[in-house]
């Protein structure tokens, strides 16, 4: 109960700020639709030129939605090798880094964006969070299982060093296969 409110309240809030892109990371196909009308409304706005997606399994199923939605696809870039945040953060600077891209509107779920705003940070982007709020319907039982594990996960992560300014690791063509 605590928690949730807790873990939004430490990330700023969006105020219509531009970037270079905008960058949604997946967390399931219960959160997709909702990050996509974002992620278009952002685009529409002209708060970013282009999309990143990123994420095992969510990145391919986002980029068809906001193809759907009328995002142009020449707007879209994405990886779908990543499995957690760290690879998710480590994977979209080997790719948007080398190209120029250096600010970032970052779309996550607020329980999950202050550890992904740090990691990204750590990378080297300017990161501008965007929170795309929990559906209503997932349930209180499994909001508290979310803010639970980020809650951990901040723990851990700042444990490991992640937070840390850090050089950007080449690209492992095997995983960007």
């Amino acid at each position: 109960l605590i928690g949730e409110p807790l873990l939004a309240s430490l990330v700023p809030t969006y105020d219509g700020q531009t970037a270079d892109a905008v960058v949604v990371l997946g967390r399931g196909r219960w959160l997709r639709a909702s990050r996509a009308l974002l992620t278009a409304e952002l685009i529409r706005e002209d708060s970013a030129p282009q999309v990143f997606v990123s994420g095992r399994d969510d990145a391919p199923a986002l980029a068809r939605m906001l193809v759907n939605i009328g995002v142009p696809p020449s707007k879209i870039s994405g990886e779908n090798c990543s499995w957690t945040t760290e690879e998710n953060a480590r994977y979209t600077a080997q790719q948007l880094l080398p190209t120029e891209v250096k600010s970032i509107i970052l779309v996550r779920d607020p329980t999950h964006l202050l550890r992904s705003q740090l990691v990204f940070r750590s990378y080297g982007f300017d990161v501008i969070p965007y929170a795309s709020p929990l559906p209503d319907e997932l349930g209180l039982r499994y909001r508290r299982l979310l803010t639970l594990r980020d809650s951990l996960g901040l723990v851990a992560y700042g444990l490991r060093g992640r937070y840390l300014p850090r050089p950007i690791p080449t690209v492992d063509t095997t995983a960007a296969q």
